[in-house]
């Protein structure tokens, strides 16, 4: 993937400009818009996203993902793919036009498309020729209210997949009772007990444990202990991570078809040398082939093994002869090429980008930034317990 995102005030994003990379990394404070950022993406993009059905509809899209009141008078989106070296319009939605103002006959889509051109060559500076150019390939992109699904699967995977286990065997009595739980949370359920039947088994090696699904049921087998425990008897971070991981084997194993990977909060409830091994399987499992893959985050720790899978890269770029040397030490599949890459520090209303341009890696400023708060704070307080009362 190389498609580019822009956001104008819309709910906690204020001005926001993303490029989307083949591995595509948010990180933030709680409700900075990181979350925001990757709905706008699956929306977008084009693609078939399982939570909104084949056919996408703008507004539609935003209710599913909940964010349909982020709408404001002046929100501004724009969805642009590369061509060479530069962004060409794809998909674009100026929302106090509102896309149900762009019909397909009378004097109303005239004014509305005209005045669509105008306001996204002034403030996109798309760089179109003139307003009648943007404005011909608006109406191209427009066919009606909806946008035409391409042919690639958006799989989107919500933080609230930590209930799934809890609720094993109660998700038919909740989609009956149609109790307002989010699609997206529906959706992964579903598709997770589909996965469970064609991938019974899987080793898990980074938690050292194996999954298996026996007549009906979720087993975790423990190296060194004979009885099996059921996943909602497990620690809760075997029990966030392994459908996630059931989910993920099956459906990379989609080699017809190209995939885009969301994926909230993949590091919940695990200690650090586990979110390493967890992300070294994300980019093994996700980015095959046309696959790309898109994470918000709030651990550091998947920033750091972020910069070992490019660090790996690099290396191997530069001495091919260490090949099978590097690859002892990090596992070929999870190399990351920076041209790739992109990681973003979303706050305050816009993202800032944190890769260095001179390394290719994500700044130390960036990966130390919490730490250094904590230890400035520590510092103050031995300042205090020195002076003399």
């Amino acid at each position: 993937m190389n498609e580019q995102l822009i956001v104008k005030n819309f709910g906690p994003i204020k001005d926001a400009t993303v490029d989307f990379k083949r591995v595509t990394v948010f990180i933030g404070p709680t409700g900075g818009g990181k979350s925001t950022l990757a709905k706008l993406g699956a929306i977008l993009q084009g693609g078939q996203v399982k939570v909104i059905n084949s056919i996408l509809n703008i507004d539609e899209g935003l209710t599913q993902f909940n964010i349909i009141n982020y709408k404001k008078q002046d929100s501004f989106i724009n969805w642009r793919k590369s061509s060479g070296n530069n962004f060409v319009i794809d998909r674009a939605l100026v929302l106090d036009v509102g896309i149900d103002d762009i019909s397909t006959d009378g004097e109303k889509t005239e004014e509305s498309i005209n005045k669509l051109a105008a306001r996204f060559a002034k403030e996109a500076k798309l760089g179109v020729s003139s307003i009648s150019a943007f404005r011909d390939a608006i109406v191209n992109q427009f066919a009606g209210r909806y946008f035409n699904a391409e042919s690639y699967l958006i799989n989107y995977i919500p933080t609230e997949r930590v209930f799934v286990p809890a609720v094993e065997y109660s998700w038919a009595g909740l989609m009956r009772d149609d109790i307002g739980l989010p699609k997206s949370l529906l959706v992964f359920a579903n598709d997770f007990s589909l996965s469970r039947k064609e991938i019974p088994e899987l080793d898990i090696p980074f938690l050292n444990i194996k999954y298996l699904h026996i007549e009906g049921r979720d087993f975790i087998q423990i190296p060194d202990q004979e009885e099996l425990l059921m996943l909602p008897e497990t620690a809760s971070g075997i029990q966030s991570v392994t459908p996630l991981l059931v989910l993920l084997e099956h459906l990379s194993r989609n080699t017809e078809q190209a995939q885009s990977f969301i994926i909230e909060e993949p590091e919940l409830n695990l200690y650090p040398t586990a979110q390493q091994g967890l992300l070294n399987w994300l980019v093994e499992k996700c980015t095959k082939g046309e696959n790309d893959l898109t994470i918000t985050t709030h651990s550091p720790y998947i920033l750091s093994s972020c910069n070992l899978l490019l660090e790996a890269y690099k290396v191997a770029q530069q001495r091919p002869d260490l090949e099978e040397e590097i690859a002892a030490i990090v596992p070929k599949a999870c190399w990351l090429n920076p041209d790739e890459f992109a990681a973003y520090y979303v706050a305050d209303g816009t993202v800032k980008p944190i890769t260095d341009e001179r390394t290719h890696l994500i700044g130390g400023n960036e990966l130390d930034a919490v730490s250094g708060d904590i230890s400035d704070s520590f510092r103050k307080l031995l300042r205090l317990k020195k002076q003399v009362a």
